[in-house]
């Protein structure tokens, strides 16, 4: 009897977090969507991918925080990668290259913001 009972719950806390996770992905796409056309850029593929996952603790209590990454293109050509931080179902942080973040909390500091390696050589155009 026990062993039903631990099962059921089991498979409802699974369930449960499958919601969650595809919630958090739809949010994640809209945000996405929105970001880039306030932007004047192209969603490519329309999805997002999960980068990350963790938990926090928070006045709330503890909430799961996901990172996304998506593509965008300006031109329909360049391939770029932006980024978003959600908390739960809020969002955190989103970030696109060239164009303004959203404010993250002090002391926080995402991995896309890092400045890139200083040992890495662009490639230029080529000339036919």
């Amino acid at each position: 009897m026990y062993a039903t009972l631990i099962t059921l719950i089991l498979l409802f806390a699974l369930v449960t977090l499958w919601l969650d996770g595809a919630r958090a992905r739809e949010l994640a796409v809209a945000i996405s969507k929105a970001a880039c056309d306030r932007h004047g850029l192209q969603l490519l593929d329309d999805t997002v991918y999960l980068q990350r996952i963790g938990i926090r603790w928070t006045d709330q209590g503890i909430r799961l925080r996901r990172m996304f990454r998506f593509e965008y293109s300006a031109e329909g050509v360049l391939r770029q990668t932006g980024y978003i931080l959600l908390l739960g179902t809020a969002l955190e942080s989103i970030h696109i290259s060239g164009t303004e973040k959203t404010s993250t909390p002090p002391g926080t500091e995402q991995e896309s913001e890092r400045k890139p390696a200083d040992n890495v050589i662009p490639f230029g155009k080529r000339k036919h």
